[in-house]
């Protein structure tokens, strides 16, 4: 008689521990943009914004991120500079370039971060994660 009530409490213990194990691997596995993003220069590969392709507006701008958390943005001399940060947790940065130029303001935002490679990083916009995306390349 002790012998199943004791089988399935082994059971439910192997199986908890199990699903608790696979949730903390998963909550540690972060896409951390921070170790890339600010080794070198960067530039925009891709820039959707509403569904429309505005990547020709940030055409010639090289971004590049200190690791203090202030961002460049430089084309022909002209330089903007700005804040940037990263969440881990939400898995986000978030970019306020100082300007009023159009195309750069539209950078200004929550980024979540959607991948991260030696060469890239694609961003979507938290607000509009379907019709928002930014890529950047290593210059």
């Amino acid at each position: 008689m002790k012998s199943p009530l004791l089988l399935f409490a082994l059971k439910c213990s192997i199986i908890l521990y199990f699903a608790a194990c696979s949730g903390i691997a998963d909550y540690s596995k972060t896409v951390s943009a921070t170790p890339q993003v600010t080794k070198g220069s960067w530039k925009v590969k891709l820039f959707i914004d509403a569904n429309k392709d505005q990547t020709t507006g940030l055409a010639g701008y090289a971004l590049t991120f200190d690791p203090d958390g202030k961002i460049i943005a430089s084309k022909n001399g002209t330089v903007i500079r700005g804040n940037w940060s990263e969440d881990e947790i939400l898995k986000r940065i978030t970019i306020n370039l100082e300007t009023k130029d159009p195309d750069l303001t539209k950078l200004n935002a929550y980024w979540s971060i959607s991948a991260v490679t030696k060469t890239g990083v694609s961003f979507q916009n938290t607000k509009n994660p379907l019709s928002s995306r930014l890529q950047i390349t290593s210059l």
